[in-house]
């Protein structure tokens, strides 16, 4: 808030009273000759009683106003000491009594700017202090009354009204959570800059803060600019200004969090570094440094982020050990440098850490801090019941507080690693819904991007174009909002262009497969050592020359088979999608030579595959010697398929083109009343 005139000392007047004399006069003559001027001297008695803490100071003043009841300045200067009692010494009651000060002036002149703007500023320090909403409702209507009379008023006053006004309009957002309320308080910061230049660093640390979270409701990252602005010029200002720098470092951190970029994480840095130099052994600092470095390392599973957040959050710890933030953070810092180290230490440490808290306290960040360290357990196992104890922690803290978008961002994850492993439609369903809500809590790059891995693996598992359809949605959002994702995120891109691929083959879209195309082969160039990549572009391509029919697309695909196998020779996946190129490329040449030789290629590759375990191969070679007319070895494999449980639904056998000449004889159709038998 504006800075509050304060009143001058007044001169130590000795002012003997007995309330029916002053100075030796009956009370009642003086007032007949000249009570304006004795008012005036018992009114300086009073401040100076307040001034120094005396209660008694507010005899004085009622004794004045009974003096010149109708003197409005009178009132008004009344209520700014009591004003600045109430600030400092008396509380409530000082604060109340000034309103009730500042109420009588404003009835005898309705059009005192400066009784309305003081009377807001009282009511504005009650609300706050006796934490009443119905303080500030009022005060908003003593402001917007101000305003009205403010023509004419100095600049510099102007400036102070509207600081005052933005204050309380972010108060007032504070405890609404609407946007339109900060919408108000930036407007009000913002005009009070047009009637002053020299603000001091307070003000732009406030307009600082309300930019800060219109970011963080809106999602727009210009606020956040805005905000660093402010921020900067609060330690233009005054470098040594320990605020200041904290401030300007968490508005960093925040947009680092959006854009990713890493000039962002070295300036939030930089500010943290200055702010703890400037403070000293400041607990808060230091936990906000490890939270910058622990942020920054969960996202790019960056060890040396990673320890030096563990370091900060051991040193916060030194200077405060009650507070409960440090030791959460902590252990979340050390269950994320198992989970990227591979190491069971840090996260045996982080459980050593947590457990005891668990028992004395049930909030939700120490549900949260307790539910990594499960979900770590499960990374690092693979093991599907420590992700359920993930899930059942994560609903404990969500059941304290369902507005925690952390969380569900938290119990998403985890059961999505949980759906990975039991392969079930039903844990694939319930984690999407955990994403939908993290959605609706905080809209990010990195949830989008998760939510999408998620809905193109459970479209993968029930072959549903609608879900790769929402899929390739939300990774087009996830890249929207992070432009340099191509650069920081390939696995981002990676997954995304899976996605095209699945979808283009539903709608038979060559814009698709192309862009999926140009997507994985920009990757090629920038990583080429990223993991399965020429295994993609093989899939990609194979799938795309299937729909176009282009032999030299399908010799693109085997070319990158071929980079893949060598560089993987046990994956038998490899060599069984390599195969059944091979038979594309065969059947569709009208050379018999030549498609004879791809055919026998095909041939040897998927047995390779049967021999490295791949059971699919048995139904791969059953079409394959259908389709060169071995129909003996066609059924031979049929049934070896069946045996293994590596058919694919009955519908699919029956409209499968490949087993064309298999179809015609008595065993096929036996083979199919059989199936439909037992289905």
């Amino acid at each position: 808030m504006a800075k509050t005139q304060h009143i001058d000392k007044p001169s130590n007047l000795d002012l003997s009273t007995t309330g029916k004399e002053l100075f030796g006069i009956p009370t009642k003559e003086v007032k007949e000759r000249d009570y304006t001027a004795l008012a005036a001297t018992l009114q300086q008695k009073g401040e100076l009683r307040l001034l120094h803490g005396d209660r008694g100071g507010l005899a004085y003043f009622d004794m004045a106003i009974k003096l010149d009841p109708s003197n409005s300045a009178l009132l008004i200067k009344q209520g700014l000491s009591l004003f600045e009692y109430g600030s400092h010494e008396g509380g409530k009651d000082g604060l109340t009594l000034a309103s009730k000060r500042f109420k009588q002036a404003t009835t005898l002149n309705p059009h005192s700017f400066e009784g309305w703007h003081l009377w807001g500023n009282t009511l504005y320090f009650l609300g706050k202090q006796e934490n009443n909403p119905s303080y500030f409702s009022n005060a908003l209507k003593k402001y917007e009354k101000a305003i009205s009379l403010s023509d004419g008023q100095p600049s510099d006053v102007l400036a102070d009204l509207f600081w005052d006004f933005g204050d309380l309009w972010s108060q007032l957002a504070t405890q609404s959570g609407e946007v339109t309320d900060l919408h108000y308080a930036v407007k009000a910061y913002e005009r009070a800059t047009t009637y002053q230049d020299d603000l001091p660093p307070e003000f732009w640390v406030g307009l600082g803060k309300v930019y800060t979270e219109m970011g963080n409701k809106t999602n727009e990252t210009r606020f956040f600019i805005k905000g660093v602005d402010a921020f900067k010029n609060a330690i233009s200002i005054r470098i040594a200004f320990p605020e200041g720098w904290l401030m300007l470092g968490k508005v960093l951190k925040t947009l680092y969090l959006v854009t990713h970029e890493e000039d962002h994480f070295l300036q939030a840095n930089e500010c943290f570094s200055t702010a703890v130099h400037l403070s000293g052994k400041n607990d808060q600092i230091t936990l906000e440094w490890g939270r910058l470095l622990l942020e920054s390392g969960a996202l790019f599973r960056d060890v040396k982020k990673l320890r030096a957040a563990i370091d900060k959050c051991r040193l916060a710890h030194s200077y405060n050990r009650k507070e409960m933030a440090i030791i959460t953070t902590w252990v979340e810092a050390l269950s994320i440098l198992g989970i990227v180290t591979q190491r069971l230490e840090p996260i045996h440490e982080a459980l050593n850490k947590i457990e005891p808290l668990t028992k004395k306290l049930q909030t939700p960040d120490v549900h949260y801090a307790h539910g990594v360290c499960f979900s770590a357990l499960g990374q690092y196992y693979k093991d599907i019941d420590y992700h359920y104890q993930a899930i059942e922690t994560f609903q404990e803290g969500l059941s304290l507080d369902r507005t925690d978008g952390r969380l569900w961002h938290a119990i998403a994850m985890s059961s999505f690693s949980s759906s990975i492993l039991d392969h079930d439609e039903t844990s694939y369903e319930r984690s999407l819904h955990f994403f939908e809500q993290a959605l609706h809590f905080k809209k990010s790059s990195t949830i989008h991007s998760h939510f999408a891995m998620c809905l193109l693996k459970y479209g993968e598992l029930t072959q549903d174009q609608k879900i790769l359809e929402h899929s390739v949605y939300h990774f087009e959002e996830a890249i929207s909002m992070q432009k340099n994702a191509p650069y920081l995120h390939p696995d981002w891109m990676f997954q995304y262009a899976s996605a095209l691929n699945l979808l283009a083959g539903f709608l038979e879209s060559d814009h698709h497969f192309v862009k999926a195309i140009e997507i994985l082969s920009h990757l090629l160039m920038s990583l080429p050592e990223f993991p399965n990549i020429h295994f993609q572009l093989a899939l990609t391509y194979s799938h795309y020359a299937e729909l176009i029919h282009e032999p030299e697309i399908y010799l693109r695909a085997i070319h990158y088979y071929r980079i893949a196998y060598q560089k993987d020779k046990e994956n038998d996946q490899v060599m069984l999608e390599w195969a059944l190129t091979l038979v594309n490329l065969g059947d569709l040449l009208e050379n018999e030579v030549e498609s004879d030789q791809y055919f026998r290629e095909a041939e040897y590759k998927m047995i390779q595959a049967a021999k490295l375990g791949n059971v699919h191969a048995y139904y791969a070679l059953a079409c394959l010697y259908s389709v060169i007319g071995d129909l003996n070895n066609s059924m031979r494999f049929l049934k070896k398929a069946k045996a293994f449980d590596a058919l694919p639904p009955l519908e699919e056998i029956q409209e499968d083109d490949w087993l064309d000449n298999l179809k015609e004889t008595e065993p096929f159709h036996q083979f199919i009343s059989e199936l439909e038998t037992y289905s």
